[in-house]
């Protein structure tokens, strides 16, 4: 009797475990309904962020805390956008703590200062593609590249492009520090397939990629908005 009565008892708590567990993993899934705006400082993720929440064009300075607003979408369903700090001692911090929020990414370069700092945009972007949440849940990520009313402004195809030689670099890095490095080598994170020229769809998540313009003259947010809506 007594050994019936602990059988069930196990039972009870292992049931009462798995639906904590459904319960907590369903929360958590809900709660991701923010898209994160992110990228290095000054390249105009303010400017995106009021153009998107807001459709207003205003004078900004480098932010340093979160900027937050709803938007609508065409289904009626609303999201919460953030505009994080793009400042170097601030990023991480504002990263690790909205990041498990995230329905979606979007990485914002400034396309006419792009080569000035290919280097810099390509390391950041590097690691968070390397993130284990955004791995592990297949968060998509838009690059939104911007001032396209510029005329020496790259394009998104470009850019695309140039990352992708710029992340063949960084892997080859992290490669050969692999045979270096007696510290954690799981730390050392290589996107993509090491055999072969980094391809950004080769990845699991959905990188995407937009030119676009917050010019109130020749503003084109289109495609940001289109993808915003499909990843809803």
């Amino acid at each position: 009797m007594e050994g019936n009565y602990f059988i069930f008892s196990i039972s009870i708590a292992v049931l009462i475990v798995l639906i904590s567990s459904i319960i907590f993993l369903f929360r958590r899934k809900n709660s991701r309904q923010s898209i994160l705006l992110i990228g290095l400082s000054e390249s105009g993720k303010t400017t995106l962020f009021t153009q998107l929440a807001y459709n207003s064009f205003v004078s900004t300075v480098t932010s340093i805390k979160e900027n937050e607003a709803p938007i609508t979408l065409k289904n009626n369903k609303t999201l919460v956008l953030f505009d994080l700090p793009g400042f170097d001692r601030l990023r991480s911090q504002y990263w690790e703590k909205f990041k498990f929020r995230a329905k979606g990414i979007i990485f914002v370069i400034d396309s006419l200062n792009f080569m000035s700092n290919v280097h810099n945009v390509a390391d950041l972007l590097y690691q968070y593609l390397c993130d284990s949440f955004v791995v592990s849940n297949r968060i998509p990520v838009l690059i939104a590249c911007t001032k396209q009313d510029e005329t020496r402004a790259k394009s998104a195809k470009v850019i695309s492009s140039m990352l992708e030689k710029e992340f063949n670099i960084i892997r080859e890095t992290r490669i050969g520090a692999l045979g270096t490095t007696s510290g954690d080598e799981s730390s050392i994170q290589i996107l993509g397939d090491p055999e072969s020229l980094f391809k950004f769809s080769d990845l699991r998540n959905s990188i995407d990629f937009a030119d676009c313009s917050c010019v109130k003259e020749q503003k084109n947010l289109d495609n940001v908005f289109s993808w915003i809506n499909s990843i809803a």
